[in-house]
């Protein structure tokens, strides 16, 4: 391991370093305060209810998380660039990055340059292809010696024999929430204020890591918390709330123009309950709540069951005044991801599916929509589909019929000038499209797969429809 021997963040000893870190200690040492040198203007901000990019386009956000692998050593969801060229070849637009505390920190008060790099590397890979990616600090059942992921062993406490569900966990992992020491490791770190110290300072090498890429959009600050022995009713409000907050007080000079994204409590989706989150004192962030389908569903009650979930998301995300991104789902049949991505297009919204992980061996989820030798699974044809990746106005419908493969986008005009971006995969339309629209001119480039609709100024009401040509 490549590291260095830290006080909080600041650094004593350079060997092994990144050019990056070096430099960052040089400055340090000349009195620079490199936590407010300019940062690069990322490519999204928010903007009331809707994620825009820089020509004040809404961009939908459709995207994958990678992923599982991030979660055990070496903690890096692929190994190589053609991973990345295989997400964009599907048309995906954004990637919610994994990383763990663990792979940062692997030793208490030793940060782990090699892993940043490898981070970079691969972040790096997505970005200069044209995906948005956000950065998830994602963890389960606390940390890996609990059958889980996220904190190192250093920061987590309690007995690992009192596990629910012993080593190895498998599929039922989950079990262990209910565990003496996940519940007592989550219970102290809710209160623990130099443990919270000692993960922001984790946190704030990646935001520094980060902060000049202008298409890595932003930061997830805590993936599915867990109340610990707290009441679940006030949870939010006493303790996730204001841990969300000192993290965002501690990031944002290291990364200013990035989006923060959060979670609520972890069950208040599966439990069909609106979550009590209060409003943060920031603005640039994005509500981003997880739904898995229960098991046994079967038909309509598999789509109702997203579309009750999506109304408290969306309701959730009005109350904020902030826009909403699905941060994970997932299901491995076509009947359930059409389900899924039918309820986003309704509800007009962006989400991440779980996930992309070649090994795809951490306690044998398969939740990965790739074998092991990377070649799909007979569903991931239900993901590829068409979807407006850049709105230059205020969208009101989004709609794609699987049965028919007609996608209609309709939006309000509010003075943006740039075209709106609709992809439309080959593999829906293998013989060409059929295009009609309301008023403007539009264009195909053949290379992404996209098509650029120009509208007129003067019509306040656009309307395209893609279907097959005939």
């Amino acid at each position: 391991m490549v590291g260095q021997k830290c006080d909080g963040v600041q650094c004593t000893n350079i060997a092994g370093w990144s050019l990056a870190a070096a430099a960052f200690f040089i400055m340090t040492l000349m009195g620079c305060n490199v936590s407010h040198t300019i940062a690069v203007t990322k490519a999204l901000h928010t903007d009331g209810p809707w994620i825009k990019d820089s020509y004040g386009r809404v961009v939908i956000l459709r995207g994958i998380n990678a992923g599982g692998d991030s979660k055990i050593p070496p903690f890096i969801p692929f190994t190589t660039e053609t991973s990345a060229e295989q997400i964009k070849g599907w048309g995906m637009n954004f990637v919610r990055y994994v990383t763990v505390w663990e792979g940062i920190e692997p030793t208490e008060g030793v940060f782990d340059n090699s892993y940043i790099d490898d981070m970079v590397q691969r972040v790096n890979w997505l970005t200069s292809r044209g995906i948005y990616v956000f950065i998830d600090m994602h963890q389960d059942l606390f940390a890996r010696e609990f059958c889980g992921d996220g904190a190192p062993s250093w920061a987590a406490t309690g007995d690992p024999s009192q596990l629910l569900a012993p080593y190895p966990c498998g599929q039922n992992w989950f079990i262990n929430y209910q565990s003496p020491p996940v519940m007592q490791s989550f219970t102290r770190f809710w209160t623990d204020t130099t443990l919270q110290s000692q993960f922001i300072d984790a946190f704030k090498l990646i935001a520094r890591a980060f902060r000049n890429n202008r298409m890595v959009v932003g930061y997830e600050l805590f993936n599915e918390p867990w109340n610990g022995s707290f009441p679940v009713s006030t949870f939010e409000e006493d303790y996730l709330a204001p841990f969300y907050q000192k993290v965002i007080d501690a990031i944002r000079p290291e990364d200013p123009g990035a989006i923060i994204f959060f979670e609520p409590y972890v069950l208040y989706g599966d439990l069909g309950q609106q979550s009590n989150f209060p409003k943060l004192y920031d603005s640039n962030i994005v509500y981003t709540p997880h739904y898995y389908v229960p098991g046994g569903l079967t038909g309509t009650a598999i789509t109702n069951s997203i579309d009750y979930a999506l109304t408290l998301v969306q309701q959730k995300a009005q109350q904020l005044g902030i826009p909403a991104v699905l941060g994970e789902f997932g299901g491995n049949n076509d009947t359930v991801l059409e389900s899924y991505y039918n309820m986003l297009d309704k509800h007009l919204m962006g989400g991440t599916i779980w996930d992309y992980a070649v090994k795809d061996i951490w306690n044998n989820e398969g939740g990965s929509i790739v074998n092991h030798d990377m070649t799909e699974k007979p569903y991931v044809s239900a993901l590829i589909r068409p979807y407006p990746m850049a709105i230059a106005g205020i969208p009101t419908l989004i709609s794609f019929s699987p049965t028919t493969d007609d996608f209609r986008l309709e939006f309000n005009e509010n003075g943006t000038d740039a075209p709106t971006l609709i992809y439309v995969p080959p593999r829906v339309y293998p013989n060409g499209i059929a295009v009609q629209k309301s008023d403007g001119t539009y264009a195909t480039d053949t290379a992404s797969d996209e098509i650029y609709f120009t509208t007129t100024a003067s019509v306040q009401k656009h309307w395209i429809q893609i279907s097959p040509a005939p």
